[in-house]
């Protein structure tokens, strides 16, 4: 059966704003956006894709009851609210970025008007392995962003991707599982995880996705694109992206294996627009 709107289900490149999507949301009247609010260990993937749809609709359902009687909800969260970035930006002794989010309890009485609010929960691999299936019963978008920019903020992070493990899609994808685990390089397992991604955004969210470098500037245009009937109540700032320093070493390797790999890669972004990125880094080392 075809859940109706509003709820929403959003998903994107890792690194590509999608937090910072579900940041802008909550600033628009009576919508309530949550990042990443189901943990994996909820899901068995022996008992099979269907299931995880329906606890995902269960889980849905069961938050937007919550969020009316009890005016609290589970999300990750730091300091209570949903964060643009869920990054630190400093670097630790590692060398990489840690995650700056814990999975709990908010508050969000303040936000949830009435039973009609709009629900939006962001889940990135995890909705990703398992779009042809939720597009059955939500209204499903995407976030991309270029994927040079993707793969450096990917090297930044002290996260399974840097490693070039993706666990969340990996647990529906056997296939992509297998890959990852026959591929040796790190750098190429990432290239696989870019693919992955793009390939089924391509397939089955061509008509639904956002891109970073259109809403960083100019944020309400999240809302429009999501037919949200809610006005936006924040105050619209651009929003510039935060780039680290760039290893520019690093970025040329990854550059020149990028350039070289992949199909649905560039389903989104053209070749040139990657060497333009990769021309502004060069000016600016």
């Amino acid at each position: 059966m075809k859940l109706h709107p509003p709820t929403l289900l959003l998903t994107g490149l890792p690194r590509a704003g999608t937090t910072l999507s579900c940041n802008i949301l909550n600033g628009h009247a009576n919508v309530l956006a949550l990042l990443e609010p189901m943990s994996p260990s909820d899901f068995k993937p022996t008992l099979g894709r269907s299931a995880a749809i329906e606890f995902i609709q269960e889980f849905a359902a069961n938050t937007r009851v919550q969020a009316l009687t009890q005016g609290r909800v589970i999300s990750r969260h730091k300091d209570g609210v949903v964060p643009e970035n869920p990054v630190a930006y400093d670097v630790s002794d590692s060398g990489l970025r840690q995650l700056n989010v814990s999975l709990g309890s908010i508050a969000v009485g303040d936000q949830v008007q009435n039973e009609n609010f709009t629900l939006v929960i962001k889940h990135n691999a995890l909705f990703t392995a398992l779009l042809p299936e939720l597009r059955e019963v939500f209204p499903v978008y995407g976030i991309v962003r270029n994927p040079l920019s993707v793969l450096a903020s990917w090297n930044s992070v002290d996260l399974p991707v840097n490693n070039g493990r993706i666990p969340a899609g990996e647990m529906f994808d056997p296939e992509l599982a297998q890959l990852l685990t026959d591929t040796p390089g790190r750098i190429e397992r990432q290239l696989h995880i870019l693919e992955w991604f793009c390939a089924r955004f391509a397939r089955d969210l061509s008509a639904s996705i956002l891109r970073y470098e259109d809403f960083v500037k100019a944020p309400a245009v999240i809302g429009r694109t999501m037919s949200l009937a809610s006005p936006y109540c924040g105050a619209i700032q651009t929003r510039e992206s935060r780039n680290q320093a760039y290893d520019l070493v690093l970025m040329e390797q990854l550059y020149r294996r990028l350039m070289r790999f992949g199909d649905a890669i560039w389903h989104f972004y053209s070749r040139d627009q990657i060497t333009e990125l990769m021309e502004s880094i060069r000016e600016a080392a």
